[in-house]
């Protein structure tokens, strides 16, 4: 029988041709799927209670896809990364999820995550440590890690994931993928198990921007309009932090790309610290009975402690003033129709796993803090933002820029990545190899 195809957009073609069925492309991925989990430590849940097969028409016929555990699925409520779900006989599946069924797309199970999304790395004491296909110490990114790990390691071909934070991102520059965090109330969040609803929206990770274009079109709420042409394109390298591989390897790129340097470094600051305030003002109203109760673990109570001391003024003044600060912004950095704003994903090389978990001997605080210092102002400012590779470091991980857009500009998005990679010859990392 043919080898499936690396990407979802050659699984596409190669079904149009009549080189696979659909039926037949979804039984080889049931059939591979555990086998590669065993090697990488993403599932939270395989098929029982959570499977839909793959239908055998719609867009995505035969497409295999899995998901973050924080999704409603057939009949089975998410675990969160605190355990492994429960079965709920009749419950309905997450709006986003249905949607991709209802295209074709069939759920491979349910990944981990930081425990209730709490977490720029896939540290989690209730399940194996994910390992990263791209190399067994570098650190697989949170919370959406289990999404990362299982399209990087060739599990499936894409997966949903969730971003608060960067929880999309953050997991996509470390695995070398495509990492789509979408506009802010975009994709219905019905199903989905909140953790901070002002902040949260419904992400993709893909292995490449063509295959993330593929599992959005679904996802959208209405059939999308032409993409508009040439960009205008600025580029944001911050004065401080960077390091000099990945300040190369994103000044090399807004020199290919004649991006206009901009300064950013006030706003930064400003909007990060309002993105705090409304994070962990959530945070603590989403968990309050159990924060109180003395139920949460160590993962959680720093972003919920600070919240539930914090005066609600500061929040609600915070969400009132976002309108404003986002046309501010929009005017300032993203004025014209297709614009975008390069900046960088991770200020640093992809680092070790033992560096970012706490409680390794060899943690360093402000490793893991890098992790997220450039995403929380985007989810603040409810912008939609992608991350793809650029380039590789030292050691031969990737390094990432991140794109970030007016909103609902997604497809623009995206059409620029698929420019990025065509140019530069790169559809996604290499699978690791698999048994089929």
């Amino acid at each position: 029988m043919k080898a499936l195809p690396a990407t979802l957009t050659g699984l596409q073609q190669a079904i149009g041709r009549g080189e696979l069925t659909a039926r037949d492309a979804w039984q080889m991925q049931l059939d591979r799927r555990d086998a590669i989990d065993a090697r990488w430590h993403c599932l939270s849940s395989g098929a029982l209670g959570t499977q839909a097969d793959a239908g055998d028409t719609g867009p995505l016929a035969g497409v295999g896809l899995a998901h973050k555990d924080n999704f409603d699925t057939w009949g089975r409520r998410p675990g969160c990364g605190v355990d492994s779900g429960s079965a709920q006989p009749g419950l309905a599946p997450a709006w986003a999820i249905e949607r991709l069924s209802q295209a074709g797309a069939g759920h491979l199970g349910a990944l981990v995550m930081a425990q209730y999304a709490c977490g720029a790395t896939s540290a989690n004491p209730n399940f194996a440590r994910c390992v990263n296909p791209l190399h067994p110490d570098a650190v697989v990114g949170g919370s959406s890690s289990g999404s990362a790990v299982a399209v990087a390691g060739g599990l499936a071909y894409g997966a949903l994931g969730t971003d608060t934070a960067g929880s999309v991102r953050i997991p996509a520059a470390t695995c070398g993928l495509v990492g789509l965090k979408t506009t802010h109330g975009l994709i219905p969040t019905t199903g989905l198990f909140p953790l901070a609803p002002s902040l949260d929206s419904i992400g993709i990770l893909a292995r490449s921007a063509a295959d993330a274009r593929q599992i959005l079109l679904p996802l959208l709420p209405q059939a999308p309009g032409p993409d508009r042409a040439a960009p205008k394109l600025r580029v944001w390298l911050p004065r401080e932090g960077l390091h000099p591989e990945v300040e190369a390897a994103l000044a090399q790129l807004a020199q290919s790309l004649q991006a206009q340097p901009i300064e950013l470094e006030r706003e930064h600051l400003y909007l990060s610290q309002l993105a705090d305030i409304v994070l962990h003002r959530e945070v603590a109203q989403q968990q309050r009975s159990a924060l109180l109760e003395e139920r949460l673990s160590a993962a959680v109570l720093p972003l919920a402690l600070p919240g539930l001391v914090m005066p609600p003024a500061w929040c609600d003044a915070a969400l009132a003033t976002r309108g404003a600060q986002l046309r501010r912004f929009c005017h300032s950095f993203l004025a014209e129709p297709g614009s975008v704003l390069l900046l960088p994903a991770l200020p640093k090389p992809v680092p070790d796993w033992q560096a970012v978990h706490v409680g390794q001997s060899s943690f360093v605080p402000r490793e893991l803090l890098a992790l997220h210092r450039y995403m929380g102002f985007i989810n603040y400012l409810g912008l939609p933002s992608l991350v793809l590779p650029i380039g590789r470091d030292s050691r031969g991980l990737p390094i990432s820029v991140q794109c970030v857009g007016r909103p609902f500009q997604e497809l623009g998005l995206l059409s620029l990545a698929e420019h990025l990679q065509h140019k530069r010859g790169d559809a996604g990392p290499g699978l690791p190899a698999t048994e089929n």
